[in-house]
Order: structure tokens, then sequence, then C-alpha cells
């Protein structure tokens, strides 16, 4: 699939510093591997380059809707309740409905659980917009702080 980028798809490329040939990437390893969700409208996928995990939301014609990314590697699944809510994603690999879930976060050597939307069944995960470019991103400055 061929990725195609609007006029805002690239300024907000510019604005978070990736390249367009990266979210390409990660949209054409997605449908190579099917490790992406779906809700039926949109795809999210995400693929680690170098340090970083890249994003893409986009459609079933390769429209990118945005992309975003972060330098935490997820790690496995931790269970925190019995009945997990249910997402409105599937994962494309497994078939499954995906729920709201936590994973393990690592940077800077540093471990900590947060929110992510995880397949039960492949224990694939996938952080959403809002928690990269906020809630992520803060605590990776943090980090970099700390450690500086």
């Amino acid at each position: 699939m061929d990725a195609k980028f609007s006029a805002n798809a690239k300024d907000l490329l510019g604005k978070r510093g990736l390249k367009e040939a990266d979210v390409a990437d990660v949209i054409n390893t997605a449908t190579t591997s099917k490790r992406r969700i779906t809700n039926g409208k949109e795809c999210l996928a995400k693929k680690r380059i170098g340090e970083v995990t890249v994003y893409a939301l986009y459609d079933a014609s390769g429209d990118i809707k945005s992309a975003y990314s972060h330098r935490m590697v997820l790690g496995e699944p931790v269970k925190t309740t019995e009945t997990p809510e249910v997402s409105e994603w599937e994962c494309v690999h497994c078939k499954e409905k995906a729920i709201q879930g936590t994973v393990n976060m690592t940077y800077m050597g540093i471990t900590r659980s947060g929110p992510a939307i995880v397949c039960p069944k492949c224990g694939d995960s996938w952080v959403e917009e809002y928690l990269a470019t906020k809630t992520i991103a803060a605590a990776e400055g943090l980090f970099e702080k700390k450690k500086a």
C-alpha cells in the first residue's frame, strides 16, 4: 500500500520530527506482517525504527490521518483486572478484539506500567496518540533530566 500524505499530514510530520519514509515503512511493514489494529475505518500500525517507535494512523486507501512516536520500549502486558474493557480496535493479525490494557514501558533503564491498547491473544500493544504526544513525552523528558 502506498502511503499518501496530505499537506496537513506533512505539516504534522514536520512538527513531530518524523520522516515520510519512516511512516511509509511503518505502513508497508504492517501490511506485510498484519501487525496492526483496525476499527473498521482506520488502521493503527507501529514499528520500532532505531530508538523510536513510530506510529501511523491511516485509512484503507493509505491516506495518513496522523503519525506520532515515542522512545519508550513497550514490554509485556500487565494484568490489572479480570474483566478488561474491550476497545474499538481489532488486531488484524489475530482477528481478536483488543482491550484497554496496561503494559510495562522502559526508557533509559527505568520501567513503569502504563495504559495501552493490547491484543489479548498475541500480546501486541499500541500506545494511543494522546498518550504518546503528551504523557509519555513528558515522562521521557523527566527521565532525561534525572539522568543528566
